[in-house]
């Protein structure tokens, strides 16, 4: 039995833990184990492209990916933005992808990405889980990284906890929020990360934006609080219930 199988067997019941994810963040947490217990590096969710204007950025609904990997191919003159929604376009089966297979059939759009990608970040496979919501159409799960060819348990059982992970993350999202929060989603989700311990490069990272982008959240944040810096934004946003 290998390594990673031994790991697997150790692991709580995927079902059992999301029966305990109350946030996003909850979500994102398991979704990073499952990614490292299976051999990836990363994953995304990922929208399929609602307009054509929309960017790749844009189509992620939350990833662990290095955010340069998503910035630089929004800045690149790629046909297309959300290069996985060729993927959904094509199958609603579970989808491997391999550099080192070159007759593993893809998109050519998803193609150009995959292995544009390849090289700088010693990538060489994707597995891409179809999922849908009725109320946001198309998505998929995406897993990236470099190990060796899914079998097809492990294809089996990383699909459904795709599945399981997409309705969670779908059904946490759609909690509303206070209507009297002064708070866009972005500015409460950088909060959120600040609370945690978070740097602006990580949060960065996290939801795929820039420094830059992440330090204008949080400024605008404070200065809806009246607060004098991030650390007292946190403060008066837990204290008031804006953010948990």
């Amino acid at each position: 039995m290998s390594a990673q199988s031994q790991q697997k067997q150790h692991v709580p019941g995927i079902a059992e833990r999301l029966e305990h994810c109350a946030t996003q963040f909850d979500v994102l947490r398991l979704l990073r184990e499952i990614t490292d217990i299976y051999g990836y590096r990363y994953f995304f969710v990922v929208n399929s492209q609602t307009t054509e204007a929309q960017s790749f950025s844009e189509s992620i609904v939350i990833t662990s990916a290095p955010s340069d990997m998503v910035q630089n191919h929004d800045a690149s003159e790629l046909i297309s933005p959300n290069p996985v929604a060729a993927i959904l376009r094509e199958t609603g089966a579970p989808f491997e992808y391999r550099l080192d297979n070159l007759g593993s059939p893809a998109p050519a759009e998803f193609k150009v990405f995959a292995e544009g990608v390849s090289t700088e970040y010693d990538l060489d496979c994707w597995f891409i889980i179809p999922v849908y919501h009725p109320d946001h159409g198309p998505a998929a799960v995406c897993f990236l990284g470099k190990r060796s060819l899914m079998s097809a348990s492990e294809t089996a059982e990383l699909t459904l906890h795709g599945h399981l992970l997409h309705n969670k993350l779908r059904q946490v999202s759609a909690r509303p929020q206070k209507p009297d929060s002064p708070l866009t989603d972005r500015e409460r989700e950088c909060l959120i990360w600040t609370s945690l311990g978070k740097t602006s490069v990580e949060i960065a990272q996290i939801l795929a934006l820039s420094e830059h982008t992440v330090n204008h959240y949080l400024n605008n944040a404070a200065r809806k609080f009246d607060a004098v810096n991030r650390t007292q934004a946190v403060a008066y946003g837990l204290r008031l219930g804006f953010i948990e």
